[in-house]
């Protein structure tokens, strides 16, 4: 169920307002509870049963880790609820990918190849079993403890907002307004404004440059030209920031009409001077998790250079990996992986003595250029795409840029660089300042939301980018 689609808009989001706010206490856990169950098993009913019982499984294991806190059976089950939930990623995302990687030395030893699962990859599988581990590992740790009942635990991984695509959410980060929250009006204001920006980002802007960004995506090498390469790649490096945050906002925003404050996930990341400062400012949830979860157990920077290194390498290439079974996302986590640690060899200290500008417009390159790896659905295909944006003068397939499509381009890099400039903060400072700021704010978002709305309803399905991840 999408949050653009105008069953979610019209009826699902409204109905679960009002009977949510209807009540207190108990029955707003209920019937939040029931309609986040209902959201996720309207978009994957064969996989619910078994994210349920999972998750079942994870709060009962959690107690006995409590129970037992600092005993070797504390490690013991921790172990098995690691691997349960390890074992559910694998066996929908990445045993297929394994059993084809499998068969090509078995095919060179004469031995018959192994069969494929052939199974669909549940929406937002990732997100939710990364926070299910979030919660086994932090009650181990004694970073709090477990949710006091089945159903309150089931609400925190089930909770739909944040559901399919995040922000991934730590138990301990958001038990207190699972036991007690208010909603207000202010909240609901709040939250509905975030939600329609939301909307028009993902709607008028990453929705209207997925087309060329497709288009050039899916061309054969010898149509594709320098020219069309290289606006294919901006178009969809600007589409994926603004579809991802665009998901975040309205999770944000939805949660906050409940009553419930997520953390960021986004803070301008274009404006990074360095892949350091891209990754603090992309994605916040996914990389602090890979900090604290898996960089820091494996040793951190507490060991030597090399080690640390090589952590660090590891790390973004499990990041890859997660994002999908393709060599593709390996090769992505792996590219970022380096550029961390030339971070840490050279270019921090280089990039001291240049301009921020100038940083920034080289990390937004270099970031770009690794967008190529990740949209590109194959090897070859990657290796066409950067072909063709090193062939100056190629021509190719004419390309039919509309004018929605230059407007869409052209806001997305004011909204994603302007920050970066001197006089930003007093510009943002002397609007706030004037009197009629709010108002016009008003009007404005209300007349992109009420075309955002007109575009959702009219045009084709138009998932969000992470549901597949």
């Amino acid at each position: 169920m999408l949050f653009s689609s105008p069953f979610f808009l019209f009826l699902f989001l409204p109905l679960a307002l009002l009977v949510v706010s209807a009540g207190r206490g108990r029955w707003q856990d209920f019937s939040l509870l029931a309609f986040s169950a209902l959201f996720y098993f309207w978009g994957e009913p064969r996989f619910f049963f078994v994210a349920l019982g999972s998750a079942v499984a994870d709060y009962f294991i959690a107690n006995i880790i409590y129970a037992s806190h600092g005993t070797r059976k504390a490690r013991h089950f921790l172990t098995l609820g690691i691997i349960l939930n390890i074992g559910l990623l694998f066996g929908y995302k990445y045993l297929d990918f394994f059993i084809t990687a499998l068969n090509i030395p078995l095919a060179g030893l004469g031995v018959a190849p192994l069969g494929l699962w052939r199974v669909a990859l549940p929406i937002g599988l990732s997100f939710i079993v990364f926070e299910k581990i979030t919660y086994l590992v932090d009650i181990h740790r004694g970073r709090g403890a477990p949710a006091p009942s089945l159903g309150r635990y089931l609400l925190y991984v089930l909770l739909f907002p944040k559901l399919l695509a995040g922000p991934i959410i730590k138990y301990h980060d958001i038990a207190d307004q699972l036991t007690s929250r208010r909603q207000s009006l202010d909240d609901f204001f709040i939250g509905g404004r975030r939600f329609l920006l939301g909307l028009i980002k993902k709607v008028l802007i990453a929705d209207t440059l997925a087309e060329i960004a497709d288009a050039v995506f899916g061309m054969p090498l010898h149509l594709l030209g320098f020219n069309q390469a290289w606006i294919g790649v901006l178009c969809f490096t600007f589409q994926i920031y603004f579809d991802f945050s665009a998901y975040s906002d309205m999770a944000i925003g939805l949660a906050r009409m409940f009553g419930f404050r997520l953390l960021e996930n986004f803070n301008m990341p274009y404006i990074a001077a360095n892949f350091t400062e891209f990754w603090r400012r992309w994605h916040i949830s996914l990389s602090t998790w890979i900090r604290e979860y898996l960089y820091f157990p494996l040793g951190g920077n507490r060991g030597s250079t090399a080690r640390t290194y090589f952590n660090l390498c590891l790390c973004f290439l499990l990041s890859g990996l997660w994002h999908g079974a393709s060599y593709t996302f390996i090769l992505w986590g792996a590219y970022h992986g380096v550029f961390m640690v030339c971070d840490k060899l050279f270019w921090l200290n280089v990039s001291k003595r240049l301009p921020r500008l100038v940083n920034v417009m080289l990390t937004f390159v270099f970031v770009m250029l690794g967008w190529i790896i990740f949209r590109a659905k194959t090897l070859p295909q990657m290796n066409d795409m950067i072909e063709a944006m090193l062939s100056p003068g190629r021509d190719g397939i004419t390309l039919y840029m509309t004018s929605n499509v230059w407007l869409a381009l052209g806001v997305a890099a004011m909204l994603s660089f302007l920050p970066c400039c001197g006089w930003y903060e007093a510009l943002l400072n002397g609007w706030r300042s004037w009197r009629s700021a709010r108002l016009v704010e008003n009007w404005l978002l209300g007349a992109l939301s009420l075309f955002a709305l007109g575009k959702a309803v009219t045009v084709t399905f138009n998932p969000f980018l992470y549901f597949r991840f």
